[in-house]
């Protein structure tokens, strides 16, 4: 039964992964570059500085870098604790 269950899955990895899908999500980034008029680009400056200022005053305000640090490490911590528990099923402990 899990010998089936692995050819199947190897079979639709062989098909989904390849130079196809490089190309789409390359082709994807360039396209939504281009929608939004290169926005990661042109403001960049507006971010960075946005990031650099101060709170207004109000006690228990969080700072723009607070907001920015606490989302990167959520999605950061759940990528890594996801991808070590990936690792270990796909090719075992160790």
């Amino acid at each position: 039964m899990f010998s089936a269950v692995n050819s199947f899955l190897n079979s639709l990895d062989d098909k989904v992964w390849g130079l196809w899908l490089i190309i789409l999500i390359l082709a994807t980034g360039i396209m939504l570059t281009v929608r939004i008029r290169g926005m990661q680009f042109t403001k960049l400056g507006l971010a960075l500085k946005s990031i650099r200022r101060k709170p207004d005053g109000e006690h228990g305000e969080v700072s723009s870098l607070g907001a920015l640090c606490t989302a990167l490490s959520a999605t950061i911590g759940t990528g890594n604790i996801v991808g070590v528990a990936t690792a270990v099923v796909a090719g075992g402990p160790g």
